[in-house]
């Protein structure tokens, strides 16, 4: 028990120590997170939902010989738990996770020890955000949190988590932000979060993370976890991201993000290769432009490198999705650019009625060439009839049906101009359209 305590008592002294806060600094930052977490009793709700679960029973031999089938599937009524905190007093608008009420067939929503019916507006599984409604309630029992401005908060501020963990409600924890922008973690589709040491646990879900003046700069999404539990890494939504999605889910009209019009790849050692791209040098790829798009009339182009993006240094596909998703209409935004080697400095504007076109790329059919592929001409088009398992194409990630449309920058309109092209070159970067989108493969041999 010793042991345990010294262990505990380290970190506080190092933490006192090295910020030089003498009691009376420590007693007035203990005084703001206990009216925090005094204040957010009103804000901060529990939020059970029913679900109807599915299980099928294990089969049984003589059910099945007297019944001739198997048993089929039974149901169930199941209960999930999570958090959620008042963003409108007034109306009752509660704001979650999607994954909290997205099977959600009653929601139940408990604040301050009142217990209120609920109904679902909508979410948005793309950013794991959901907005419920509760209803019948009087004035003055419950209370909104206001939103900060998470394009502010940086690395080291105070961070205060609320939530129900494992059922334990107005559980409050303390820490501080990790970092900021982390993307690539596979949670969403649009990814900017948080990151937070403030312990997070199962149940935690939709919660706010506060900053020490109370407002909400995130909300507690997702943990990375080898135990399932705690272990020093939260990730929360940011506010910014919360307050756009909500206001499209309180219209009622279906979720709009913005887009340039491109595909877009991550880098890899090869294709830094190719492009003489020196490692220091972060971006993403263009591997291809939508005509009349955004982008096109922005002037970018295929085989581009984007590497800042409204100011912002581009560090992977994800981080740039995410910022061109939330990107407002109609204003210039500055977009750097590498193309063979210089860099340039152009606008894109986005555009509110700007969709993606669907076209679907036809598939033809013939040639078969050292680095696996056999090639059919058809139609102008040059296309993979078959990838030898094993091959430099097949490592590389070239598919049946692909359609070449370049090789080395050259545009290729039957196999044996795509045949010539790859004997004679050692370092080979293939324009790979599938499904109607181009993307860049570089084989070195």
């Amino acid at each position: 028990m010793k042991n345990l305590a010294k262990l505990l008592f380290l970190p506080l002294f190092l933490f006192v120590s090295g910020m030089s806060l003498n009691a009376s600094d420590m007693h007035d930052l203990e005084q703001e997170v206990i009216k925090i977490s005094e204040k957010a009793k009103k804000s901060v709700a529990s939020i059970k939902v029913e679900i109807t679960e599915q299980r099928r029973m294990t089969s049984d031999p003589f059910f099945d010989f007297f019944f001739g089938h198997p048993q089929q599937p039974r149901t169930r009524k199941g209960m999930a738990q999570g958090t959620g905190f008042v963003i409108d007093e007034k109306e009752g608008f509660i704001v979650t996770n999607n994954h909290v009420v997205e099977k959600a067939e009653k929601i139940e929503v408990t604040i301050d020890g009142k217990t209120f019916n609920a109904k679902l507006i909508g979410t948005d599984p793309h950013t794991d955000i959901g907005l419920v409604k509760i209803e019948d309630f009087k004035k003055g029992e419950i209370q909104e949190i206001k939103f900060a401005d998470s394009d502010k908060i940086k690395v080291g501020s105070f961070a205060i988590a609320i939530g129900n963990p494992f059922g334990l409600s107005n559980s409050v924890t303390f820490g501080i932000i990790s970092a900021k922008g982390r993307s690539g973690m596979r949670v969403t589709d649009y990814e900017d979060f948080i990151q937070t040491d403030a312990a997070i646990n199962p149940g935690n879900s939709g919660g706010p993370l506060l900053n020490i003046e109370g407002e909400v700069i995130g909300m507690n999404t997702a943990i990375l976890s080898q135990s399932g539990g705690y272990m020093g890494i939260g990730l929360a939504v940011p506010a910014n991201m919360i307050k756009d999605i909500t206001q499209q889910l309180r219209s009622g009209r279906k979720i709009q993000r913005a887009m340039m019009g491109i595909v877009i790849q991550e880098l890899n050692d090869d294709m830094r290769s190719y492009f003489e791209i020196d490692k220091t040098v972060n971006g993403i790829l263009v591997a291809g432009v939508e005509p009349k798009s955004p982008a096109d009339k922005a002037g970018i182009q295929q085989y581009d490198l984007i590497t800042r993006f409204d100011g912002k240094e581009i560090e992977n596909v994800s981080q740039f999705r995410t910022a061109v998703a939330f990107s407002p209409y109609g204003r210039k935004i500055p977009v750097e650019i590498i193309r063979n080697g210089k860099k340039m400095n152009l606008n894109v504007v986005m555009e509110k009625d700007y969709q993606l076109s669907e076209t679907p790329q036809e598939l033809d059919r013939k040639v078969l060439d050292e680095i696996g592929l056999t090639l059919t001409d058809g139609k102008g088009k040059v296309t993979v009839s078959n990838v030898e398992q094993g091959s430099l194409a097949y490592s590389a990630g070239i598919m049946n049906g692909d359609v070449i449309a370049a090789i080395n920058r050259k545009r290729v309109k039957n196999a044996s101009e795509a045949n010539k092209i790859i004997n004679s070159s050692k370092k080979l970067l293939f324009t790979i359209s599938r499904n109607g989108r181009d993307f860049i493969v570089v084989i070195n041999r």
